[in-house]
């Protein structure tokens, strides 16, 4: 391997060459191009040192001086593959550069956080690693999207004596809260263990919380266990679902938002086709062999699609504490982590209540079930289509248009819902309207605040998504209650709850780029 000074005037990297360079001179330990084939810093640019003529027995490192002066132009075909440290007490680092390793793709782990993708397969084997996060979206959040079937027959039949509505959907919140506890902590544990062990690990703790469901007597007891509705089974989930939303993103670029649109339309397909069948096993075999049924079930088949999971870099321990602050000095990091929060309030609120709603209104509660189906299928459609789109009109563009049309189908139809055509036509509106906020919210991200430093922040971004999860469905039910079993109340938190987060998402639309019909 050839050592080499940085050279004073811009100029082209060359492969197997080491360039020395300071640590302390740089503004993040991690180098990133944000999808771009030029090198750059966080907030910085990098930046070659003084002239080597001026004193050649120097090693030249990078400076805040030599920042401004002498930029380094990357070639285009070159990337950052590694960075370590050389010394401690001197806190020099190399890098090496190679234009192959990084666009072939690796197995999982064996590129490190620091590695930069400047290529991208766009296909391949990134369409298995697109059907492998299918499945774990289709089982745990698919799964998600039944809960108020299981809600629906608690209250109904009074499983849990004397549990009201509001006490029964603290469940439901608790375990849809419970998957963003694990947030902070996911690079580390990636980065330790692997990604494929986390997932396993995860599903496994996911479905047992199913199954010890199944042996509840109490309401407290539901609370820590039950499926989409109890702490455990949130844990688990969480260490799944993030990390295979985290990967297709690093296999795709011209087709990211499609790859990201079928990847979270599993839930989708998941809520469609598990809530009429947990809803038919309630019926035949009872509440608690439906959930240790399909406990057994999630763990099985995301066992089976392990093989497909694929990272082509994987992250460093972290360099940063767990709730970086400093990240809220990003106004685009703060609109998305204020965005996700709010809408997080309303997004699961009509689907959890529902079947509820169905029932009230004197209907059979196979026609909740059914409705939640009709839901979660158009959902899913919505996610694929509207990846499509947003790659041809911007993902920031669709997200925004999708969640303020997410508010208004609650006042447009939801309020007026009183009959079973209403009903449907409610659940295709709000179906395919908040379909945009799970499959171009990660894609905005990346774009906002760059894919390197998502992988790097996303735990932080996503964990203000657990007050609304937490407090959104039973603040809905606590209203419905206070109002008599009213759901006027409940149904204006539930739309306001998107709306207010799509206006925060126009700040960072407009901060840029003021026109209007441009993609973004």
């Amino acid at each position: 391997m050839e050592n080499s000074l940085l050279p004073e005037n811009p100029t082209t990297i060359l492969e197997d060459t080491e360039y020395i360079a300071s640590s302390s001179s740089i503004g993040h330990p991690h180098l990133s191009t944000i999808g771009h084939p030029h090198l750059s810093t966080i907030g910085t640019t990098a930046a070659a040192a003084p002239d080597a003529a001026t004193n050649p027995t120097d090693v030249n490192t990078l400076t805040s001086a030599a920042i401004e002066k002498h930029p380094v132009n990357f070639s285009k075909n070159s990337t950052v593959e590694n960075m370590t440290d050389l010394s401690n007490s001197s806190e020099q680092r190399t890098f090496k550069t190679n234009a192959e390793k990084v666009d072939n793709g690796t197995d999982e782990g064996t590129e490190p956080a620091a590695a930069v993708l400047t290529t991208f397969p766009d296909g391949g084997f990134g369409w298995l690693v697109v059907l492998g996060a299918f499945v774990i979206q289709f089982c745990c959040w698919g799964f998600n999207f039944s809960w108020g079937v299981y809600q629906e027959y608690y209250v109904e039949n009074d499983i849990f004596k004397g549990a009201t509505l509001s006490q029964i959907s603290w469940c439901g919140g608790l375990g849809a809260a419970s998957v963003f506890l694990t947030c902070p902590f996911q690079t580390q544990m990636v980065s330790k263990f692997g990604l494929r062990p986390v997932i396993a690990t995860g599903i496994v703790i996911s479905g047992s919380g199913m199954i010890s469901a199944s042996f509840a007597k109490t309401v407290w007891q539901l609370y820590l266990t039950q499926a989409s509705r109890g702490f455990m089974f949130g844990l688990g989930a969480g260490m799944a679902l993030f990390n295979s939303v985290a990967i297709p993103v690093q296999w795709f670029d011209k087709k990211r938002g499609l790859a990201t649109g079928i990847t979270v339309a599993g839930s989708g397909i998941g809520g469609a086709t598990l809530a009429p069948l947990n809803r038919f096993l309630i019926s035949n075999v009872g509440y608690k062999w439906a959930l240790r049924i399909m406990g057994i079930t999630v763990i099985t088949a995301v066992f089976s699609i392990l093989f497909c999971i694929r990272a082509r870099i994987r992250p460093a321990a972290r360099r940063r504490p767990l709730f970086d602050v400093g990240m809220f000095k990003s106004t685009g990091f703060t609109v998305l982590y204020l965005t996700g929060m709010l809408m997080t309030f309303g997004y699961l609120t009509p689907i959890f209540l529902l079947p509820k709603f169905i029932t009230d209104l004197g209907w059979d509660p196979t026609v909740g079930a059914t409705l939640v189906s009709v839901f979660s299928g158009v959902n899913a459609a919505a996610r694929i289509g509207l990846g499509f789109v947003a790659d041809i009109c911007g993902p920031l563009n669709v997200l925004i248009l999708s969640t303020i049309f997410c508010g208004l189908s609650c006042y447009m139809f939801w309020m007026n819902t009183h009959d079973l055509a209403m009903a449907t036509v409610f659940a295709i509106a709000y179906g395919t309207s908040a379909g945009g906020f799970v499959s171009l919210f990660p894609v905005v991200a990346a774009k906002v605040i760059g894919l390197e430093t998502l992988a790097a922040t996303v735990g932080l971004l996503f964990s203000g998504n657990f007050f609304g999860n937490l407090l959104g469905t039973p603040l809905a039910s606590a209203i419905i209650s206070a109002s008599g079993g009213s759901y006027t109340w409940a149904i204006v938190f539930a739309g306001a709850a998107p709306l207010v987060g799509a206006s925060l998402l126009l700040i960072i639309r407009f901060k840029d780029e003021r026109r209007i019909f441009v993609k973004v």
